[in-house]
């Protein structure tokens, strides 16, 4: 059996694809705009966004709407990925039961969904980006790695919530308020200058601010994000996915026991 569980991927990606179609179909049930929500959400929250803070950072940041966008649909593809993996193998429960199937499908079906609205959501840059006239740069060819980097992430992440969130239930409540927490030391908001240089350190050491500033770097200043960010961004990506992979493996025999 161990030796099923350890099957490639790619051999559900069938499956995958259904249950990410399962989960966004019944995300928009009854929605008359359906999956069109994905590209008026982030527009929505920007206009709301823009006009309460751009008069405080109007100096500070050019183009805020640019810049409020890609911190926001990087940290809502991060962090809701980590959300929908938190209850991914509860919210299974049946089909877990019923099918022989990988655990960590269900985990990666649901970094899978968030990726797909994170894609959709860049619609709603790209028109951001036409209307305000930012530069197109040939770095945006960069956005695939980063994505790819961003992905990782988020599926370490995911897998590590899957495990301790099947365990102690209470996380599902604790993470609303880390979330919002970690959203307002992300500077998806306001510029990291509004802090003292005494507390820069708290963007150094935060991983999805890293990722944002990559976005940002490619984005919305058109330039070559710095070797540093480089390497720190993908250290993250592999070290948490490796962490993930390690404690969901460790653990996932002992599922059945809490659901």
């Amino acid at each position: 059996m161990k030796n099923k569980d350890n099957t490639s991927i790619f051999k559900y990606l069938s499956f995958t694809k259904e249950v990410v179609k399962r989960d966004i179909k019944k995300k928009y049930y009854k929605s008359a705009l359906g999956i069109l929500w994905t590209v008026l959400n982030p527009l929505l929250s920007m206009l709301v966004m823009t006009f309460v803070f751009s008069a405080l950072f109007k100096r500070n940041i050019e183009n805020y709407p640019v810049y409020l966008l890609c911190g926001q649909i990087t940290f809502n593809f991060i962090l809701g990925a980590g959300r929908l993996g938190l209850s991914s193998i509860i919210g299974n429960a049946d089909l877990i039961r019923q099918l022989y199937m990988p655990k960590y499908v269900f985990v990666f079906s649901k970094v899978v969904q968030s990726l797909v609205d994170m894609l959709f959501s860049m619609i709603a840059l790209v028109i951001v980006m036409l209307v305000t006239g930012a530069p197109i740069t040939p770095y945006l060819l960069l956005l695939p790695i980063l994505i790819v980097l961003m992905f990782m992430f988020a599926m370490g992440l995911a897998l590590i919530l899957a495990t301790y969130g099947t365990f102690f239930r209470d996380i599902n409540h604790l993470y609303g308020i880390f979330q919002t927490l970690w959203m307002w030391v992300s500077a998806i908001f306001y510029p990291t200058s509004i802090l003292g240089v005494e507390y820069q350190f708290v963007f150094d050491i935060n991983p999805v601010y890293q990722f944002i500033y990559f976005m940002r770097c490619i984005v919305y200043e058109g330039v070559m994000p710095p070797e540093k960010t480089l390497l720190i961004t993908t250290g993250y990506a592999v070290i948490t996915l490796l962490m993930g992979i390690f404690t969901f493996k460790e653990n996932e025999n002992k599922f059945m026991l809490y659901i």
